[in-house]
């Protein structure tokens, strides 16, 4: 099983009264986005679903996703991808896809860096940047130990090892 998790693209900053649940991209995070979900297409991520947190920034990340890879399904806004997504989330949400589903998964920080880190066993805690794609192979449901980064699109950079994670 392949998963995609993808954090949100740069947003508004906090102002206000307004609520951090419907803080929106901004203009340089939609740009910005565009072009690495352009780049994810060129790794052929095909998602048979794309899973979104509810927050307004998380799916128009996921929106922008679909569009630029040639999605055709509807992009899903799941709860357990809101603040405090964790490892045990995440297996809830793939005992329900089969083994060999492609899911991409859009949600925030420090979570998708603490289950990243997680699943690829990683040394030291890894922060995933505003608008980043991370390719991950999982062995059978993703119960069982043996993550394997296969790239990780940040910006410009393309990392294609979990050791390049902490360079």
């Amino acid at each position: 099983m392949r998963i995609y998790l993808v954090r949100h693209a740069e947003s508004v900053e906090r102002a206000g009264e307004m609520p951090d649940a419907y803080r929106h991209l901004s203009a340089r995070g939609r740009v910005s986005f565009r072009e690495t979900a352009r780049k994810a297409g060129e790794e052929a991520i095909r998602p048979a679903r794309i899973f979104t947190s509810p927050y307004v920034r998380a799916v128009q990340t996921a929106e922008i996703l679909a569009e630029r890879i040639g999605y055709e399904g509807e992009v899903v806004a799941v709860a357990q991808l809101g603040p405090g997504f964790d490892l045990g989330k995440l297996r809830v949400m793939l005992d329900s896809a089969p083994d060999d589903a492609e899911l991409a998964m859009v949600g925030h920080e420090p979570d998708l860096g603490a289950v990243l880190t997680q699943l690829l066993s990683l040394p030291r805690p890894y922060a995933m940047r505003k608008g980043a794609i991370a390719a991950i192979d999982l062995p059978g449901s993703g119960s069982r130990p043996g993550a394997r980064l296969v790239w990780l699109l940040e910006g410009e950079r393309k990392v294609s090892e979990a050791t390049g994670l902490l360079r």
